[in-house]
């Protein structure tokens, strides 16, 4: 469950920094989707 109280500054910019570097994992597990020329044309369109 969350934490509802209120934090300091330092504890969200902690949290922020820490959300950061996971996302920034999580997109480099993702590999870039391979376009075939008919999606590349659907999403010229």
């Amino acid at each position: 469950m969350p934490e509802v109280l209120p934090k300091s500054d330092l504890d969200k910019d902690i949290e922020i920094l820490t959300l950061r570097h996971q996302l920034a994992v999580l997109q480099r597990q993702i590999d870039r989707p391979r376009l075939t020329p008919a999606d590349r044309a659907l999403l010229a369109s």
